[in-house]
């Protein structure tokens, strides 16, 4: 990506010592699987540490500041960052990764995997309650699956995940306007998930169970979903927070979209202990000075919404300076181009999109040289990584416009000496972006920045951030041109490329498919013995470059800012803090200093 001289701020920040990014495994986690089969038992879960003990009386309130309010909160659809971080609060699956990439038990107690490795037999825990004090069984974790792959079920973001699953890629890829619902039935009769009573649940892998499986366990699309919410009202039950009636430390109080607020109280039959937390607040506002602006104020605690732009603002705040958090980000950010749109389904145009975008013009003028320029897919710091290799073409203005004039997209009055882009031939392209004064200012540089080196306007298009999230997740209407970005779900390879780029995973927004890619990825997910893997997912990534499906453009770094009264989260950063500070820690312990609070902390 680019760089310029950036901010040295070592002397004034919070490091982040362990990223998170081996795989340490522990109890719960997928071990390499030998002839005979093997049984592990999950380590005895922590209790939550007891409450502070001083003599303050009051509410223990942790208000968190966001940008972009969520647009699905339905644990078999939500995929961004802001969905995930709340439902994690809320639910769990069979797992949980920590802040440092390690797997822990959740739900699951213990699991058996057979000899041939295509068999695990998972326990639920006998006391799993849901936050209404109803037992938590095998067969919600059944339902939970069994909707995650129903093709009736429509906006599923994360079904690709199930894949490795016997039969799951079969339904989820039915169409249900071409086959009945008895179709659809006799299908599930070949899916790999069977609950055999309340406490026991079996999953069937297509090839024996890979070491990222424990990872998947944890995600979202797992979350034990209740059936008689969801029968309610199909597509909106989420929307009421009262139909949240899941598993995890907290449960939903208020989701207002009006207000931009999100309201969490603990769950008084969480597993491991009621939270120390009364409450936790979440006030959405994309105006990230505003956000900086109330963290000042006192009416915020954490303010996760801190833009690279506002940085010099906070560091020449010595009443906040104390309180920034600034480390790496397993994250990348790419100029997206929708490749089932033209111009961009031309990989003559991505390719020269890819030389004209200045990166390192973006990270100095616009993000203050906060960010890395980085023309890869897997980030430095993640396994696999190849950051020292060549990427996808690098900004270069000249070749930009050579790209276009040598593949028929010359102007007629275009010479050797002076190249010239026919622009009605690439026709009329618009960048769409959240709208914001930070990203309006972005969006403004990228747009002036193509239209100057290919002579072309480049129209900025903004719209609402919910509304930019939701048109994203569905390749018909995913911009033709706009900023994307990959956050890290779980510390393996597997995640920044079968999970994205795989036909039909994430890809599918952006209508990318490579069989021949398909192909090394199986083979890499089917190799147990990770490091014969990761060449195969290596591969994978250089093949990937040479379709340029993205512009690959920068690695951001996470930006936060903390209360010190606020207990916990500065002790459990993670690289895939892209939520909020802490968000992979122990939430349930975290607590509040009711000592050092100001007069504008909430009273009740």
């Amino acid at each position: 990506m680019q760089t310029k001289q950036q901010l040295n701020l070592n002397p004034l920040i919070v490091g982040l010592v362990a990223c998170g990014l081996t795989l340490a495994f522990i109890a719960l986690a997928m071990p390499m699987l030998t002839a005979s089969a093997q049984t592990i038992i999950a380590a005895s879960p922590q209790g939550a540490t007891a409450a502070m003990t001083d003599t303050v009386q009051g509410p223990k309130v942790l208000r968190i500041g966001e940008d972009i309010f969520p647009d699905m909160l339905d644990p078999q659809k939500a995929s961004f960052v802001n969905e995930i971080s709340l439902l994690d609060l809320t639910y769990e699956g069979l797992a949980t990764i920590d802040a440092k990439g390690n797997v822990e038990p959740a739900a699951a107690e213990r699991y058996t995997v057979s000899a041939d490795g295509l068999t695990v037999t998972v326990q639920i825990r006998n006391d799993l309650k849901r936050a209404d004090g109803t037992p938590i069984t095998a067969k919600d974790f059944e339902y939970a699956l069994k909707r995650a792959v129903d093709p009736r079920v429509p906006g599923k973001q994360y079904v690709s995940l199930l894949f490795d699953l016997q039969g799951a890629q079969t339904l989820a890829e039915m169409d249900p306007a071409q086959v009945t619902d008895a179709d659809i039935e006799k299908a599930y009769e070949n899916y790999g998930v069977q609950a055999l009573d309340d406490t026991n649940l079996v999953l069937t892998f297509n090839r024996p169970a890979a070491s990222y499986w424990t990872y998947i366990a944890s995600m979202p699309i797992f979350y034990p979903t209740d059936a008689q919410a969801v029968a309610k009202d199909p597509e909106n039950w989420w929307k009421d927070p009262a139909n949240h009636n899941g598993n995890g430390p907290f449960m939903f109080k208020e989701i207002d979209p009006v207000k931009g607020h999100v309201t969490l109280v603990p769950n008084p039959n969480y597993w491991k202990g009621k939270p120390n937390l009364d409450r936790i607040e979440f006030t959405y506002n994309p105006d990230n000075a505003a956000q900086l602006q109330a963290y000042q104020d006192g009416q915020l605690d954490i303010n996760a919404s801190v833009a690279a732009e506002l940085v010099p603002t906070i560091i020449s705040n010595t009443q906040i300076i104390s309180d920034f958090l600034h480390y790496p980000a397993a994250q990348t950010v790419a100029m997206a181009f929708n490749n089932t749109r033209k111009p961009f389904d031309d990989r003559n145009v991505r390719i020269a999109f890819s030389q004209a975008l200045d990166r390192h013009a973006f990270i100095e003028n616009e993000l203050g040289g906060i960010g890395t320029p980085y023309t890869r897919w897997i980030p430095p710091g993640v396994l696999g990584n190849q950051a020292s290799e060549p990427g996808v073409p690098d900004s270069d203005a000249a070749a930009a416009v050579n790209t276009l004039v040598n593949n028929g997209y010359a102007a007629s009055d275009s010479t050797t000496d002076k190249p010239k882009v026919d622009c009605a031939k690439l026709g009329e392209i618009k960048f769409t972006y959240p709208d914001s004064p930070l990203n309006q200012r972005r969006a403004e540089f990228i747009t002036g920045n193509l239209t100057k080196v290919l002579g072309c306007p480049i129209t900025p298009e903004p719209v609402s951030g919910t509304e930019f999230t939701s048109l994203t997740k569905d390749v018909r209407t995913n911009p033709q041109l706009s900023l994307q970005r990959w956050v890290q779900d779980y510390p393996h390879p597997q995640n920044w490329l079968t999970t994205y780029w795989a036909c039909g995973a994430f890809s599918r927004r952006y209508g990318y498919c490579n069989l021949y890619l398909d192909e090394i990825l199986r083979q890499a997910d089917s190799t147990a013995d990770l490091d014969k893997a990761i060449p195969l997912y290596q591969q994978a990534e250089d093949m990937l470059i040479q379709d340029v499906p993205g512009a690959f453009m920068y690695n951001p770094e996470n930006l936060q800012l903390v209360k010190p009264y606020v207990l916990g989260p500065k002790d459990n950063l993670s690289s895939q803090d892209a939520g909020w500070a802490g968000q992979y820690g122990p939430v349930w312990q975290y607590d509040i200093d009711l000592t050092q609070v100001p007069a504008s902390y909430p009273t009740e």
